[in-house]
């Protein structure tokens, strides 16, 4: 289908009560059952499958049970809706010396009889009880010789008063009678297989479409000619006609995600556009069918940017469209075809957005957490009748209020589960109080609830929430808060917390972060390793005995080693050009201040600056100095002289005195 990890997908019949499908996760296929019955509020845990067999064909027998076919796998299973866990049958083909694996498989209501195709064109039915241990049981098996290609699709077609027919459906269409084990009419049509078709059986008609081909042609099955083609803008992916009150409609979605409507679509080819005579000259020439309008899903209010739709059914006047929503879960959104007008070229549906409010899912557990906002730090509850706050939170102002404690009652308290969490809460209190003195000074406040988060995590994990997990993961900023909850987590949540945190490994799922740069793991604060080695830590014994079993541990810690190992791969050259672009950003920064200091104006003063231009001007230097202070001596020298002239004056005048 359109989303990249979704394989197939096929909602339940009329009424519609859930759909199952299969996507890859962690290069594993994975098979999910989504409820759509809000009063379920139970967990369908999904089911790993093996990560070679990967599903071609989900087929729905009633309401609650379903055969799933695997790509070149000689076997196929029936699935128990309620029940995943494990498969509720396991069917082995025929061996023989000529290696086959499932085809095709079509289910009649009216005998309970599932038919299957192997690839070598053996022919096998089952009976269908859904009160016997075993509710498969193989009538008859036989190869059908009269067919020359590989087969893709079958289903089983009934007119009174005739034998039952198998329409074999490849590149050709062909009739097979059950009675006589022959074919009996073909039609070729496509160049490539079929790849959808839908039987009208009141009409006599089939439609098919094939790969890699924007055609879908209505064959009449009385005289097994092609009556009207209905052209879309690009290949079939996918479709479904609807009636309601004497009104048909046939929607398609094509290879880009759209889905292309066409209305009245049966009595178009019914309807004479020409007379009978240019009827004649045409011969068997067919009419070509244009869409009537084509429904478009977006993601902004805007209608800018497109989005695809990834599966389609009709809920009697109401055209169901379903879209994945973070790789994990469907969410669903109708459109009336019936009164609506298609007149209009193009119908906007804007995308919903990812809330419990918009979502008709088992995965939301109505019984606690109705509703959730998510901000940079903490998560706050709107609303939760049965939700017990096991942790409140405190601060500053109110830290000395929580001095005075009511006496704990003793008696038939403790024989409760709400007196227990309060004695729990009355315990975490006396540490939150004393937390919140000894930050006093620094002005800090208890801001989580460790309990809270332990709960909140736990009902994440057990409701297979990956939005909530995601959000919990990604606002927790506090290794003593991440330490504190997975200490309280229970045991039997611990192999599920490993496979949600190996997803965001595998998904890189906080690339955009600052421990991300380094590593593409973890928020800004701390990293998915530190839940993952606590997880380790904490629960380390418990998965030391759990390896002993089944190898189910073995096979998750494998899937996480697998990640990790692919992330380490890329250190060394990370590490490279984290070097080289810290010489880079350390270069430009110096760069940076070599200029701003050339462009900065410093006043000198020139009496403290000495210009030397070359070298005679030192040699002349030096000798102007050299005569300064000879100039300097003489003068002391002279000076000198004269003072004793003067006194020797003196003298001469005393003597003659």
């Amino acid at each position: 289908m359109s989303s990249n990890s979704l394989i197939t997908s096929e909602f339940t019949g009329l009424p519609i009560k859930g759909i199952a499908y299969t996507n890859i996760s962690l290069d594993t296929p994975i098979l999910k059952y989504q409820p759509l019955n809000n009063a379920q509020s139970e967990t369908i845990a999904p089911l790993a499958l093996d990560s070679t067999s990967k599903p071609t064909t989900i087929l729905w027998i009633d309401d609650g049970n379903f055969v799933i076919l695997y790509e070149n796998k000689p076997y196929f299973d029936l699935i128990d809706a309620k029940d995943l866990s494990k498969p509720a049958q396991h069917i082995n083909l025929v061996t023989s010396s000529n290696p086959a694996s499932c085809a095709c498989a079509d289910f009649d209501e009216s005998s309970n009889t599932l038919y299957v195709l192997d690839t070598t064109n053996r022919l096998y039915t089952y009976s269908f009880d859904a009160f016997a241990d075993n509710k498969l049981g193989e009538v008859s098996n036989y190869v059908i010789t009269d067919l020359t290609e590989s087969v893709s699709k079958v289903t089983v077609y009934k007119k009174s008063n005739q034998s039952p027919k198998l329409l074999i459906m490849s590149n050709s269409l062909y009739e097979f009678d059950l009675t006589s084990k022959t074919v009996e009419r073909s039609l070729n049509l496509f160049v490539d297989k079929v790849n959808c078709f839908e039987l009208l059986k009141s009409e006599d008609s089939l439609l098919l479409s094939s790969f890699n081909d924007r055609f879908i042609n209505m064959v009449n099955l009385e005289s097994f000619k092609v009556t009207s083609i209905f052209v879309l803008n690009s290949p079939v992916k996918k479709f479904h006609i609807g009636k309601f009150k004497k009104k048909v409609f046939l929607a398609a979605i094509d290879q880009d995600g759209f889905v292309e409507l066409f209305k009245n679509p049966l009595a178009q080819q019914n309807d004479p556009s020409t007379s009978n005579a240019k009827k004649r000259r045409k011969g068997n020439q067919v009419k070509s069918i244009q869409h009537s309008s084509i429904l478009k899903l977006y993601t902004d209010t805007s209608f800018t940017i497109t989005s695809k739709i990834d599966d389609i059914t009709f809920d009697f006047d109401n055209l169901v469209i379903a879209y994945l929503q973070g790789e994990s879960y469907f969410i669903l959104d109708k459109f009336n075809w019936y009164t609506n007008s298609l007149d209009l070229p193009e119908i906007k549906i804007p995308r919903r957005k990812s809330s419990v409010e918009h979502l008709s899912l088992r995965s939301q557990d109505r019984s606690s957490l109705r509703n959730y906002s998510e901000t940079s730090e903490d998560i706050f509850i709107r609303s939760g009748d049965n939700f017990i706050e096991l942790d409140p939170v405190y601060d500053e102002n109110e830290a000395e209020k929580e001095g005075e404690e009511e006496e704990e009652e003793v008696g038939d308290d403790f024989s409760t589960l709400v007196s227990r969490l309060d004695k729990t809460a009355k315990e975490f209190s006396n540490k939150a109080y004393d937390n919140s003195n000894r930050n006093a000074s620094s002005g800090k406040k208890f801001k989580f609830q460790v309990g809270t988060l332990t709960t909140n995590l736990s009902q994440a994990l057990r409701n297979n929430d990956s939005g909530m997990f995601d959000s919990l993961i990604s606002v927790t900023q506090d290794e003593k808060v991440v330490k504190a909850t997975i200490s309280q987590l229970e045991q039997h949540s611990v192999l599920k917390i490993l496979d949600k945190l190996s997803e965001l490994v595998f998904k890189n799922k906080f690339a955009n972060t600052n421990e991300a740069v380094e590593f593409g793991l973890g928020n800004s604060i701390i990293g998915l390793t530190t839940w993952i080695r606590y997880v380790l830590v904490y629960h380390g014994t418990y998965l030391v005995g759990a390896a002993g079993g089944s190898g189910e541990l073995r096979r998750r810690l494998g899937l996480l080693g697998m990640s990790m190992s692919k992330r380490a791969d890329n250190m060394d050259k990370l590490l490279a050009l984290k070097g080289q672009l810290a010489m880079v950003t350390d270069k430009a920064a110096a760069i940076r201040e070599i200029e701003t200091v050339n462009n900065e104006d410093i006043e000198i003063d020139e009496d403290d600056v000495e210009y030397i231009e070359e070298e005679e001007s030192l040699e002349e230097l030096s000798e102007i100095e050299e005569d300064e202070s000879m100039n300097d001596d003489n003068e002391v020298i002279n000076h000198d002289s004269e003072e004793a002239s003067e006194t020797d004056e003196d003298s001469d005048a005393d003597m003659q005195l």
